[in-house]
């Protein structure tokens, strides 16, 4: 049997659901709804956070087949081929089929049903249980280079997942429920995994995991999050290497010195910011204050090669007052970094933040992320428009620019091209006759735009310097 694009015509349609909020929940049953509707006799397996975190309410959504686990994931296609024989649909699912090509004979069972050993939690607590087995993060290596196979070049970038599950327990997240306790691959595994992917072409690897700063405490009393950084700058030939989201605490001094020394170590920071007050960080359980973002900031901005900074930050959490969001405001229009990724808080039922005093409307909470988005841009456009006037009319030549392949461009075509600098500009030329995907390429630009959808800055590459 065959997998099909067309969930049409699919007797097997897999569901990975997000449950991160209550929206988040509401558009994973959505698209079984809408898989339901246009093919009524598919089964449709619900998998994903949502499904581990609330099975039985999985089990009630209209038009779920059967309900799978995280945990289960790793088993994830025996279970379904099993139930699909149950079915009377088929017992012959590959490992990465989300649906294969429809039989005549399908028929949707009477009542949906547990696969694996996924059970409700009773309560939700600052805890994970101990009775709960969470098989090891996939790098996804084997998906990668599968793709790069029948597809040359197709992947520029690859994000190897390095760790799963999370320990913190914030309290406007689900996330350590779905996704369990923290647990990481070794150092070894994964360098071997970046050399394989350079071998096959891939010029950037991006570092990805639940909780990153997490990584390796499952086998050390401490994070060896930079000892595996320098294994991979140090033991492989990869040309470029970025890390994803960190606390500020979690950017240490030995990582922030890898990076000034390496120069394939890309200097790209992405903070796991949500919120420069103490008194909110306090009341969403993050583990550091006001005093560490601010320390954290001050060290990127005093860095030689001057890092791209982006940060995360959630608006109208419970409690957060006008004064609150005001000392904020002002907080990071002082500090130093580059780009804001902001979000009005949003619920997630079973939380501790929803039991929390002092609800700030959604307007409220709206309002102000708007008023941070505008912050952000503005600063991005304050700084190519200072590095605009410092060339004085001449062109501005962007190094190392890695292309990665068709957009559509300001003019409403998908005759452009992208790619990012090392430390993260955003790139957009016109294509040309010449195949650039996977190149790294000096470009020179003489304008930039912004990005209206994402408020993201970027510059219009106009002639090619030669490939580096």
């Amino acid at each position: 049997m065959k997998a099909t694009h067309d969930f049409t015509q699919a007797d097997v349609i897999v569901v990975n659901s997000c449950t991160v909020t209550d929206e988040a929940d509401w558009q994973s049953q959505k698209f079984v709804k809408d898989f339901r509707r246009k093919n009524p006799t598919a089964q449709i397996i619900y998998t994903g956070c949502a499904a581990e975190v609330d099975p039985m309410g999985a089990l009630k959504i209209p038009g779920v087949s059967a309900v799978m686990g995280n945990q289960d994931k790793i088993r994830g296609a025996a279970l379904i081929a099993d139930y699909a024989a149950q079915a009377k649909v088929s017992d012959n699912l590959s490992d990465n089929a989300a649906c294969i090509k429809k039989l005549p004979d399908t028929s949707a069972p009477s009542a949906p049903i547990l696969l694996g050993g996924v059970s409700a939690y009773q309560e939700l607590r600052s805890q994970h249980p101990m009775d709960r087995e969470w098989p090891l993060p996939s790098s996804g290596i084997h998906d990668i280079l599968k793709l790069n196979e029948s597809t040359p070049n197709y992947r520029t970038r690859a994000f190897i997942k390095i760790q799963e599950g999370c320990n913190s327990f914030c309290t406007y997240c689900i996330i350590p429920y779905g996704r369990g306790p923290n647990r990481s691959l070794s150092i070894p595994q994964i360098v071997g995994e970046v050399q394989i992917l350079v071998e096959s072409g891939v010029k950037e690897v991006i570092l990805t995991g639940t909780n990153l700063g997490d990584y390796g405490l499952d086998h050390s009393s401490t994070p060896l999050i930079d000892d595996l950084i320098e294994a991979i700058l140090t033991q492989t030939r990869l040309a470029r290497l970025r890390v994803g989201s960190l606390d500020p605490t979690e950017i240490s001094d030995r990582l922030i010195a890898l990076m000034e020394k390496h120069h394939h170590f890309c200097p790209h920071f992405h903070v796991s910011l949500q919120h420069t007050g103490t008194k909110i960080l306090r009341l969403m359980k993050r583990k550091y204050r006001g005093e560490d973002v601010a320390t954290c900031l001050s060290k990127l901005a005093a860095m030689k090669r001057k890092p791209f900074v982006g940060m995360d930050f959630i608006t109208g959490f419970p409690g957060e007052t006008e004064e609150d969001f005001n000392e904020s405001f002002a907080a990071l229009s002082a500090m130093k970094w580059t780009r804001l990724h902001v979000f009005p808080y949003s619920e997630r039922a079973g939380t501790p933040a929803t039991r929390l005093p002092g609800t700030v409307p959604m307007a409220d909470r709206k309002t102000r992320a708007k008023k941070l988005q505008a912050l952000s841009l503005e600063r991005l456009q304050a700084q190519a428009s200072e590095r605009r006037a410092q060339a004085d009319g001449a062109e501005i030549t962007l190094h190392e620019v890695l292309v990665e392949g068709q957009i559509r461009g300001p003019d409403g075509t998908n005759e452009w091209i992208a790619g990012y600098t090392p430390n993260y500009e955003r790139v957009i030329l016109p294509k040309t006759d010449t195949v650039l995907r996977n190149k790294v390429l000096a470009i020179t630009a003489r304008n930039w735009i912004v990005d209206r959808a994402s408020g993201e800055v970027m510059w219009l590459g106009a002639h090619l310097k030669g490939m580096v």
